[in-house]
């Protein structure tokens, strides 16, 4: 249970320590009084998301701190566990503060994040905001409460979990189908380009030696003109060679008369036997050049490898590695056939695997219906709603239409009266009636759990006389296993609890202040007179808030 909330700067509350005990609390006041902030500060504790305008005018920090001496549950034992933290003397201290533009959390002095506070905040109090009645319009909203009431938690989560691997399993076998179906239209036109391209059947290098013979074709003519020059000028009856051996001979015949000649002899017959060389390499050269090739052909070759190049964005060196892809894409259609083909029958498996489990929620929850409905009618008459009849009722969706969240609609149906037929709630339901169903179900909830903090905020809007008194007996004994708070405006509903604070706004030096005060016997038999009457408060007043309290609490009456 909640046994302190301490709260600095909060808008206009500037400091409260309030102890708290077990049972049924009421906090009372005038509109505006300030009730509203006690849910925001004990939201702050909780873990709720940081406003910082919630900070008092002039103030450059605001802080709540709140202590529990909560029941030890496997929830709650996990997650210190998971923190890596203890109860300290049975207690565990929420702490929040805002300063600046951030917010700090702790438990138990330790430095937390808001999240993790929040996760703590969740498993101590379960709190009922104001209008949060209308949640149960909610399809999905009546569908959770179904079964938390129901204890269906295993086969919600079973359902939820083989929802989602069959999602990914459908989602992975759609992606590869849509390759498939993607290969398979190009599958034709890659098979022609690879047949296409191994019939072109490409040399290593042979771009380089086709240039190079294309080169030499097409200065064929020329080369053979000079050719033709050089071998005339030097093998020909007058050319340069019959010349020289003319000069040779003449030249060794004046060296037989001067020897001094005989090295120029010597030097000329050396050029002469290289100038024969040359000529006679010159004339078999001369003799030999012909065509190696036909341009055409091999102008026709070179723009077919070009072409084929740039069909598949590759140079022509690197064709062999286009025609490797092409052959591998094809085999690469094969292999992820089979693949679509597993991946089919894998999402088929989650699939049966996932209505199995919405089967197995599914009566969950017409069990968890028979069960509750009896339940929840007889608390209902507990509500001043003698003739309430509530009807359950689970209508299955076509299979396109299942999800995480099961194979049915759960919509909760009221006939509020003998002879009215049952009908959703948010046809029929009046404020006041939707206030009671939720706390008819709120009160067979708490039954199945562990001993908590419950806050109702204005649980009883649009009740009056006996249909608030009942909402007080029914707060009462939630108190008997629970710790519960009702901020309310009846005094039916607050002369039912235990304990009685009173919620008021008073001005100090032109500062306005939200105070909340424990009323004694004295104090409580006031606010319950001014519940009832108004500001003005009457011998009649107090002698009806008497009989109020001694008819809801003899015990507190009487002292």
């Amino acid at each position: 249970m909640l046994t302190n909330l301490a709260i600095t700067n909060i808008a206009l509350i500037s400091r409260l320590n309030l102890e708290f005990t077990d049972g049924f609390t009421a906090l009372t006041g005038e509109t505006g009084a300030g009730k509203s902030l006690l849910m925001d500060a004990l939201g702050l504790a909780l873990g709720n998301r940081a406003d910082m305008s919630l900070i008092r005018h002039g103030e450059s920090t605001a802080e709540v701190t709140a202590t529990f001496r909560p029941a030890l549950t496997s929830a709650l034992a996990a997650l210190l566990e998971e923190q890596g933290t203890e109860l300290e003397d049975g207690t565990l201290m929420l702490r929040r503060q805002l300063k600046g533009d951030s917010s700090k959390a702790w438990l138990n002095g330790t430095p937390i994040p808001a999240s993790v506070l929040a996760q703590f905040g969740a498993l101590l109090v379960d709190i009922h905001a104001q209008h949060g009645t209308q949640a149960l319009l909610n399809p999905s909203a009546q569908r959770t409460l179904l079964d938390n009431l129901g204890g269906n938690t295993t086969a919600n989560q079973a359902t939820a979990t083989t929802y989602r691997a069959w999602q990914a399993a459908q989602t992975e076998y759609e992606k590869v189908a849509q390759q498939v179906a993607q290969a398979r239209a190009d599958a034709e036109r890659l098979s022609s380009w690879h047949t296409e391209l191994a019939k072109l059947a490409y040399q290593p290098d042979e771009e380089t030696t086709l240039q190079t013979q294309r080169a030499r074709l097409v200065n064929f003519t020329q080369l053979q003109q000079h050719l033709t020059i050089a071998d005339d000028a030097l093998n020909t009856e007058t050319g340069t060679l019959t010349t020289l051996r003319a000069a040779c001979r003449g030249l060794t015949a004046a060296a037989q008369l001067d020897t001094s000649l005989q090295p120029l002899a010597e030097r000329l017959d050396i050029a002469l036997t290289d100038l024969t060389d040359a000529a006679h390499e010159t004339a078999r050269a001369a003799g030999s050049l012909e065509a190696e090739g036909n341009l055409e052909v091999i102008d026709d070759r070179l723009h077919a490898l070009k072409a084929a190049a740039r069909k598949h964005n590759v140079t022509v060196a690197e064709l062999p590695v286009a025609l490797e892809r092409l052959a591998a894409q094809t085999t690469n259609l094969s292999e992820t056939e089979a693949q679509l083909e597993s991946l089919e029958k894998a999402a088929q498996a989650a699939q049966v695997v996932f209505h199995a489990a919405c089967e197995g929620l599914t009566a969950a929850r017409q069990k968890a219906a028979q069960k509750l409905q009896p339940q929840l009618e007889a608390s209902l008459k507990q509500l001043h709603l003698p003739n309430a009849q509530l009807h359950v009722t689970l209508t299955p969706l076509p299979q396109a239409q299942w999800s995480a969240s099961g194979a049915e609609a759960v919509e909760l149906r009221l006939a509020a009266n003998p002879g009215s037929p049952a009908q959703p709630i948010a046809k029929v339901a009046s404020g006041g009636e939707l206030s009671r169903l939720m706390l008819a179900i709120k009160s067979v909830l708490y039954q199945g759990l562990a001993p908590q903090t419950v806050v109702f905020d204005e649980i009883d809007t649009g009740l009056s006389g006996a249909a608030a008194a009942s909402v007080g007996v029914a707060m009462a004994s939630i108190g008997t296993r629970h710790q519960a708070f009702a901020i309310t405006h009846h005094p039916q509903v607050a002369a039912a609890a235990n304990a009685h604070y009173r919620i008021a706004k008073q001005i100090t030096d032109s500062k306005t202040t939200t105070t909340l005060t424990a009323l004694g016997p004295d104090d409580r038999l006031e606010e319950l007179a001014r519940l009832l009457s108004g500001n003005a408060v009457t011998p009649q007043a107090r002698a009806a808030a008497q009989a109020l309290l001694a008819e809801a609490n003899p015990q507190q009456a009487a002292a």
